[in-house]
């Protein structure tokens, strides 16, 4: 086939700070892609928003602006994902009923605490299989029909990010499974959306505002005649139906079996594996019907990852270097030398308080990052530790790392030691955008399934082995730092 009729998907990858838009070929190359910022505003209390309609122009301005080469004729579907536990409030036209809510608000926190004192929350989870926390879709939901009741009775739909997106670009109020049973709002044994957890919760009228569920393969819509003139794709084009960011990282990372775990390593510590069921006794912080119901995808994490680095780098540094001259710097700190500890929670979660800890005047600059790639590189060994007891207690095979620390080598060779683990990255940059395009693919019918189309798509650009002789170094330092974390914790607090 000429290289100008190859079928392409576009691609829509909606984070917490852009929007990543890229044209995919059916083998995963990203043939081209744009970014936008999004203006994402952080409130004093700790609320987390984003204005609905510029976050939709700023999507489709980039959209119309890619696709400036004349690719779209070559388009065969396009896929979306965005962060999960977000919400976006719109009436039946789609306009917005009040600012969207970005997946690090946690402003439903005091309800949760309000059913932890009451005893309430280990009945709650087994209604819907994931732990209840205060950033959760169905616990955003519940707090606002408390807090904000006439912006619920003015709603019609409460949508996740990436499904306000193709609502914008189809008129189609539709969710995915991924969304639906991440953010806490399906009974994951029965499937469909979990009437009794919202009984429970004194909501049972929020079920008329749930969109229908839909696969993440399916044909979810297609882009409608207004969508078309803001954004150039063709008039008619399938929308697939999506995921999550999460389970689309974890497919885009080509994690399709127990076999691997897919570590994110971005503004969160995300680790996700595929399980066949998870523990009744111990829910996850994201418990998700994956791959078009195929598998159980579980997920641990915290704000607590490669952001870390940033922050250092723009607030400590003052911008004086870059993120690839930073983790360079890592070739200038022994691995044995005597260095201090980071704990990388800069960002949270409370009550947790990012810290150097045990400076001394031997440290200095490269140190000082040396011991943020490890922080960050010990978190997500013990989000994985988490996970763990969900697969049998058995480490997976290796690790398919993605995010920011994916893209130093450096790092990367940190994971590996830290986990005593192969690591292996994905030679797309954009994980994400490659898992909703492996969605659209199925959609558009170039691939028979999430799986085939997985395997087609993903490839691993270069692989990391541990070094057998940091293990046991490795293991001490990581029992020390969780030490320090826990005292730390106790020093915040006020225990004596």
């Amino acid at each position: 086939m000429a290289e100008q009729e190859t079928p392409l998907v576009l691609a829509i990858d909606a984070g917490g700070t852009a929007v990543k838009v890229a044209l995919v070929a059916p083998d995963g190359r990203i043939v081209a892609q744009r970014h936008a910022a999004v203006e994402t505003q952080h409130l004093a209390d700790g609320r987390v928003e984003r204005d609905a309609q510029a976050f939709w122009l700023a999507t489709a301005q980039t959209i119309r602006a890619l696709l400036t080469e004349g690719t779209a004729g070559q388009l065969v579907a396009v896929g979306c994902t965005g962060f999960g536990n977000g919400i976006f409030l719109v009436d039946a036209e789609g306009h917005a009923t009040r600012p969207g809510i970005v997946s690090v608000d946690h402003r439903a926190q005091p309800l949760v605490d309000r059913l932890a004192k009451q005893g309430r929350l280990p009945a709650l989870s087994a209604l819907n299989g994931n732990r209840l926390w205060g950033g959760q879709t169905v616990m955003q939901l519940a707090g606002l029909a408390e807090a904000e009741p006439a912006v619920m009775a003015a709603t019609r739909w409460g949508l996740a990010c990436k499904d306000f997106l193709r609502f914008c670009l189809t008129g189609a109020a539709l969710t995915d499974p991924t969304d639906a049973s991440g953010g806490g709002l399906m009974d994951m044994a029965r499937g469909g959306y979990s009437l009794p957890l919202l009984e429970a919760l004194g909501r049972a009228d929020l079920l008329e505002k749930l969109p229908p569920i839909l696969p993440s393969s399916a044909v979810a819509g297609r882009v409608s005649a207004k969508a078309a003139a803001e954004t150039g794709l063709p008039e008619g084009l399938p929308v697939a139906g999506g995921m999550m960011d999460v389970a689309a990282c974890a497919l885009g990372a080509g994690v399709t079996s127990d076999e691997r775990m897919v570590m994110i390593a971005g503004t969160w510590a995300i680790n996700a594996m595929e399980v066949t069921d998870t523990l009744p006794d111990r829910q996850p912080l994201l418990g998700m019907i994956h791959r078009d119901g195929a598998a159980r995808l579980v997920a641990e994490g915290s704000p607590s990852s490669a952001a870390n680095l940033g922050w250092y780098l723009d607030k400590a540094m003052g911008g004086r270097l870059t993120a690839a001259e930073a983790v360079a710097a890592l070739d200038h700190s022994p691995v044995f030398a005597r260095r201090c500890h980071f704990l990388p929670y800069v960002h949270g979660p409370k009550p947790r308080q990012g810290a150097f800890v045990g400076l001394a005047a031997t440290d200095d600059t490269a140190s000082m990052i040396r011991a943020i790639c490890e922080g960050v590189a010990f978190q997500h060994r013990r989000h994985a530790e988490e996970i763990l007891p969900h697969a049998g207690g058995n480490w997976p095979a290796a690790i398919r790392l993605t995010g920011g620390a994916a893209r130093s080598p450096h790092w990367a060779q940190v994971f590996a030691d830290v986990c005593n683990r192969p690591v292996e990255v994905v030679a797309a940059e954009e994980v994400g955008a490659l898992g909703a395009a492996i969605c659209a693919a199925v959609a558009g019918g170039i691939y028979p399934d999430l799986t085939k189309a997985a395997a087609a798509m993903s490839r691993i650009g270069r692989t990391h082995l541990p070094n057998p002789g940091h293990t046991a170094f490795y293991d001490d330092r990581y029992k020390e730092f969780q030490r320090l974390d826990r005292g730390m914790m106790d020093l915040c607090a006020g225990v004596p």
